[in-house]
């Protein structure tokens, strides 16, 4: 898909299973975090959205994919499609 799109980084989200982006030509996976949902409305977006930032800013694509499966859970398991995060609280979710 990469080739035919000429596309350099592509997304891949697997629900509870984390997400796979290609990036450069290189491979990198997030299998996802345990929760327990609640509401899963806003995740995807939080996701993208956290993923795109972290690209923008030139993070590590490790890094981004870890940090952007953490935001789309947390926000999964929180009431509501825009429940209030901090940065602390996202970083102390995925490095426990």
């Amino acid at each position: 898909m990469a080739e035919q799109t000429k596309t350099k980084r592509i997304c891949v989200t697997k629900g509870a299973h984390g997400a796979v982006l290609l990036c450069d030509g290189a491979l990198y996976y997030n299998s996802g975090y345990k929760i327990k949902v609640k509401d899963t409305v806003g995740a995807g977006d939080a996701f993208l959205a956290s993923l795109i930032s972290q690209l923008l800013r030139k993070e590590n694509p490790q890094d981004a994919i870890n940090f952007a499966c953490g935001v789309g859970a947390l926000v999964a398991q929180s009431e509501g499609a825009n429940p209030k995060l901090s940065l602390k609280d996202i970083n102390a979710f995925i490095n426990p």
